[in-house]
């Protein structure tokens, strides 16, 4: 056996054999990553409620405490995720495959008004799309659905304008409904589409 021929075609880039070792990888890290993230959310959210109570009163009660630390906690999260850290899951978890609430919308009829908009929508995967090891993630922005240079979703099919893993779909793709969505329709009925339609094909990543 050739060992460095073997190694060459096992790095070739878009070899999906590379990719998923590589996935198992970061689930392994993000996952420890999440948890230590976690503690040190928790830690820091009742440093900062301490501290705030302790100028402001002087004293210390358990349960004032408690209240403020939620207060504080939400906020000191809201700060990580805009920093990049912890990892992000769809919630609340739902077996996609259970799911009964699709939207019937006529997408056929509608392509060349919505260019496929909603398939630039940024969202979170769920722990069993990760798991299933079908949909694509970000590496950069883990666990969030993976979109290529063209600012559209991975998993669309280009030429068809359809989804490549209808079947295998994640659950807020199922349950999406444009109908309701002011960015992509000003008037769904009428087939007229929203002046703000434009703005998702400018929007820098993670603001769609």
């Amino acid at each position: 056996m050739n060992l460095p021929m073997a190694t060459d075609a096992l790095m070739e880039p878009g070899t999906d054999r590379v990719r998923e070792e590589v996935a198992r990888g970061l689930e392994y890290a993000h996952h420890r990553a999440n948890t230590n993230t976690g503690k040190l959310l928790e830690v820091t959210s009742f440093a900062y409620s301490a501290i705030e109570l302790l100028a402001e009163k002087g004293l210390l009660s358990l349960e004032e405490l408690d209240e403020r630390k939620k207060e504080v906690s939400a906020r000191v999260a809201e700060r990580f995720q805009e920093q990049g850290m912890g990892v992000v899951h769809s919630e609340p978890e739902m077996d996609k495959y259970a799911f009964d609430g699709a939207a019937e919308v006529d997408c056929e009829n509608r392509l060349h008004l919505c260019k496929a908009a909603c398939c630039r929508l940024q969202f979170a995967l769920t722990r069993q799309d990760v798991e299933e090891g079908v949909v694509k993630w970000d590496f950069g922005r883990p666990y969030m659905i993976r979109h290529d240079e063209d600012g559209y979703c991975t998993h669309l099919d280009r030429e068809g304008q359809c989804c490549s893993i209808y079947d295998q779909r994640p659950v807020v793709c199922r349950g999406y409904d444009c109908r309701g969505d002011d960015r992509i329709w000003a008037d769904f009925e009428n087939y007229v589409p929203s002046p703000k339609l434009d703005a998702l094909f400018e929007a820098p990543e993670g603001e769609r």
